[in-house]
């Protein structure tokens, strides 16, 4: 087999192995979780006003719920006067954004009064909830004032807290199944449909209906920020900037981490939870932005300073390897034939293995280094896109759980005034690639200067082969590390930062360590 095939061949284990570990950590969001994230993208075609506006048509709010009285059920409808109400898909850009598809689709949407009769269905059963759950709704405000304790607003109170019914329905909330659930909503659209209100027309068809969810799917299948340590709102969920807003995450537990898998258990929650813990902390004296990137900062420099500890006889090792480069060049030197010749071939290999006997060198241990350092590398990811508090913070209007690419070719993140992150995702992509590119060729840069120190006495195709294998694997390794970069969150960008930086450091000082101890050695 060709060495070109081979280093093809590892490459592409690589990918594969990349893709299939970080599938098994790809999400510890729960069923309940996404139907939070659900909510934040079809909250309703409704808004909802504490005074009468002009613009529009605007009508009081009525609602009717039902409530246990003793053994008895009783429903009840209550008018607020002092809320007032207006419909419109513009006011709900994912579901806009859904129906203008579905028609382009040639599918049959319903009108707007359909999604009307389901607003009012699902304030019928948060309302219900609320009031189990020990909510006065005779205090319903559209929009209380941060210092009105007495009150209770509909969108931020009511809906944010309860609104997620409208996509949920289970009887186990800490079930490791993260499926979506439709039972609820499929409930409230065929009550929908027998509204006697409603034409055949205006109800949805059957394809529109498995359009609806197979997007609104897609929407929630993107986020994976959900490990929490404890319960509480995080990130941004939505279509449109203007409407994005933090949802309720439930806790992730240690016990629930090794339900979703060995590596989850092992090193994916402990990292997230660290990470956490950090961010909270440093949360409650600067923002959460800086405090998102401390915690990123300090996760970071832990995990590569446990990893140099663990592989410091082979970092070691690698770096006489180097320090013997001019040795190992004059030895392929000395065969220009290798290339071809059997006889050549061997004889370097054999004088090359006696000189790695001699300095106490085994090659084949860097495999046990990739062996250790991958799986670590991918749960690192797994619980740095995982973790929930890092959804919440953002740096330079730059969400760190939206991925730079999502950033990037968003028309309205370009728009600073309007506190747009594009320029941030762009200096931070540009930063993450160029250190990822001078980690990842330095070692090659300060082989090459050792090596021109060597007396050449003639071309070694052998020689000159290996090196373009080499070339063609790091330039391939780091393609595929900046297009992760690109495509995943922009806090993991912030981590592969900090990681080349810290690798690039720990380069130079193993280098200068080496060389010190190779002078004392002339001496």
């Amino acid at each position: 087999m060709k060495k070109r095939t081979k280093l093809g061949l590892l490459g592409g284990a690589l990918l594969l192995g990349t893709v299939t570990l970080a599938s098994c950590t790809s999400s510890f969001c729960s069923t309940k979780d996404k139907a939070h994230m659900m909510f934040a993208f079809d909250f309703g075609v409704t808004a909802f006003y504490s005074e009468n506006n002009e613009e529009g048509t605007r009508e009081n709010l009525s609602v009717y719920y039902t409530y246990t009285k003793g053994d008895e059920v009783v429903g009840a409808t209550i008018i607020y006067p002092n809320i007032y109400v207006d419909y419109s898909i513009d006011n709900c850009p994912a579901v806009k954004k859904i129906v203008d598809a579905a028609a382009n689709s040639n599918y049959s949407t319903p009108s707007l009064n359909y999604w009307k009769v389901m607003d009012k269905l699902v304030l019928t059963k948060v309302f219900t909830e609320a009031k189990a759950e020990g909510y006065n709704l005779d205090n319903i405000v559209a929009n209380k004032a941060s210092d009105d304790d007495e009150h209770v607003d509909i969108k931020d109170g009511l809906l944010h807290e309860f609104g997620y019914l409208k996509f949920y329905y289970s009887t186990d909330v800490k079930s490791t199944n993260t499926a979506v659930k439709w039972e609820n909503w499929d409930e409230l659209n065929a009550q929908a449909c027998l509204d006697v209100t409603l034409q055949i027309n205006e109800l949805p068809s059957i394809d529109f209906v498995t359009y609806y969810k197979k997007q609104m799917t897609t929407f929630v299948n993107s986020y994976r920020s959900c490990i929490a340590i404890k319960d509480g709102s995080y990130g941004y969920y939505g279509i449109d900037k203007a409407t994005r807003s933090p949802i309720n995450i439930e806790s992730k537990s240690y016990g629930y981490a090794w339900k979703r898998g060995f590596f989850e258990g092992l090193l994916v929650w402990p990292i997230a939870a660290l990470t956490d813990t950090i961010a909270l902390n440093f949360s409650n004296s600067m923002s959460v932005g800086i405090a998102s990137l401390l915690a990123i900062l300090i996760v970071t420099v832990i995990i590569r300073t446990f990893m140099v500890l663990v592989t410091f006889n082979q970092t070691t090792m690698n770096a006489k390897m180097t320090e013997l480069q001019p040795e190992i060049q004059k030895i392929q030197n000395k065969y220009p034939n290798s290339n071809t010749s059997r006889t050549e071939k061997m004889r370097v290999a054999e004088e090359t293995q006696k000189l790695y006997k001699k300095h106490n060198i085994h090659p084949f241990r860097s495999m046990l280094v990739m062996i250790i350092q991958f799986p670590v590398f991918i749960c690192v990811w797994g619980a740095l896109s995982g973790s929930a508090a890092l959804s919440t913070g953002s740096f330079l209007n730059l969400n760190l759980s939206s991925s730079i690419s999502s950033v990037l070719f968003n028309a309205s993140e370009w728009n600073i005034a309007n506190g747009g992150g594009a320029l941030t995702a762009l200096f931070l992509f540009i930063f993450m690639a160029l250190a990822q590119a001078v980690a990842m060729l330095l070692p090659q840069w300060m082989q090459k200067a050792k090596q021109k120190k060597v007396t050449k006495l003639g071309k070694n195709p052998a020689r000159q082969q290996q090196n373009r294998n080499m070339q063609i694997f790091t330039w391939v390794m780091l393609a595929m590390i900046i297009f992760m970069g690109f495509s995943l969150a922009s806090g993991m960008g912030v981590y592969w930062l900090i990681g080349a930086l810290f690798s690039v450091a720990q380069t130079l000082i193993t280098q200068m360590i080496m060389a010190k101890k190779a002078k004392k050695k002339e001496r």
